[in-house]
């Protein structure tokens, strides 16, 4: 319940507009146990350590998880966010944004990616 109460739609902040809270209250009273469990408990899916065929392990959100030299997706069933360390590979830099270092990337960079429809739908 501590953290049902800590989600954006029920705490009292100015930063969310009005009309946004409400539709994200309405999504959090409509949502199933897996995606409300999801919502609370974020998954972090290690990028840095990930084999190529081997699929992602997610671990449990915890800052204790994120290191300097690590890329990690967070992931809460709304959004995607991804959390490079400052001694990331350069090589890792490269691959995914096609930048010689994390130093030519520029912070905060937002996307907002259409939601794709699940394959169950």
């Amino acid at each position: 319940m501590n953290s049902l109460m800590k989600t954006a739609p029920l705490v009292g902040s100015t930063e969310l507009p009005t009309d946004d809270r409400a539709h994200q209250r309405l999504a959090a009273m409509a949502m199933g146990v897996e995606d409300t469990q999801l919502l609370l408990y974020p998954r972090l899916i290690p990028l840095h350590n990930m084999e190529l065929e081997g699929e992602a392990v997610p671990l449990r959100c915890s800052e204790d998880r994120l290191s300097d030299g690590g890329a990690v997706l967070l992931e809460n069933g709304h959004a995607l966010f991804l959390w490079l360390g400052q001694a990331c590979p350069p090589e890792l830099i490269q691959g995914l944004f096609n930048l010689p270092s994390l130093a030519h990337l520029q912070p905060n960079t937002v996307s907002n990616a259409r939601r794709l429809p699940s394959p169950s739908n």
